[in-house]
C-alpha cells in the first residue's frame, strides 16, 4: 500500500509538471492531485525536494538502463548512438513532466540537489555516447568527445523546443530528420 501511494504521488507530480505552465507546484496542490492529505505526503517523502528527486531518479534509471542495453547490443556505433538519441527523445515525448525536470524549468532554488542531478545526468549521457562513438572512432569526422557533446547539446535543445511548443510539436514528427542531419556531420559514411 505504501509503494502504491508513493507511485500515486510521483505520477501526480509528473502530471502536474505536464499541465502547469511556470506556476509553482505546491505540496497542497500535489496532495489535492494525489487525493491524499499534505500530512500523508510527508509520511512518504521527507520534503517536496525528495519527491522531485525520486521522480528524477526513476526517469534517470529508465534512460540509463536503455543506454546500458544499447551499449551491449550487437550493433555498430552509429546505430547504438542513433537508438540512444531516438529513445531519449521519445521518452521525453511520453514523459513531459521529466522534460520540465531536465530542462530545470520546474525546479526552484530549493531543488538544487535535483538541478545538480540533472547536470550529472547530462554528463553521464555524454560520456555514455562518447564511449559508444569511441568503438568506431576511425569512422568519425571529429573526436568522440566533441561528437558526443554535439549530440547531447542537440538533445537539450530539442527538449527546450518541445517545451516551448507547449508539448504540441511532438519530437516523433521530426526527430529522425534531426538525427540524419546530425549523423552526416558526425560520421564519415
Amino acid at each position: 500500500m505504501k509503494n502504491d501511494r508513493k507511485n500515486i504521488i510521483l505520477e501526480s507530480l509528473a502530471s502536474l509538471l505536464e499541465e502547469r505552465n511556470l506556476s509553482k507546484v505546491t505540496t497542497a496542490l500535489l496532495a489535492e492531485k494525489s487525493n491524499i492529505t499534505e500530512a500523508a505526503l510527508y509520511r512518504h517523502f521527507p520534503s517536496k525536494r525528495a519527491i522531485y528527486a525520486e521522480l528524477f531518479s526513476f526517469c534517470d534509471g529508465a534512460i540509463f538502463s536503455k543506454c546500458a542495453e544499447l551499449k551491449k547490443a550487437d550493433l555498430c556505433a552509429k546505430e547504438k548512438v542513433k537508438n540512444t538519441f531516438l529513445f531519449f527523445m521519445i521518452f521525453i515525448e511520453k514523459n513531459k513532466g521529466f522534460a520540465r525536470l531536465i530542462s530545470r524549468e520546474a525546479l526552484s532554488a530549493s531543488e538544487q540537489n535535483v538541478s545538480d542531478a540533472v547536470n550529472q545526468f547530462f554528463e553521464r549521457l555524454e560520456l555514455s555516447i562518447k564511449q559508444m562513438l569511441a568503438e568506431e572512432s576511425d569512422n568519425l569526422i571529429a573526436h568522440p568527445g566533441i561528437s558526443a557533446q554535439l549530440i547531447v547539446t542537440c538533445l537539450e535543445g530539442n527538449v527546450g523546443r518541445y517545451i516551448r511548443s507547449k508539448f504540441k510539436d511532438s519530437p516523433s514528427n521530426y526527430i529522425e530528420n534531426v538525427w540524419e542531419l546530425l549523423s552526416v556531420n558526425i560520421f564519415k559514411n
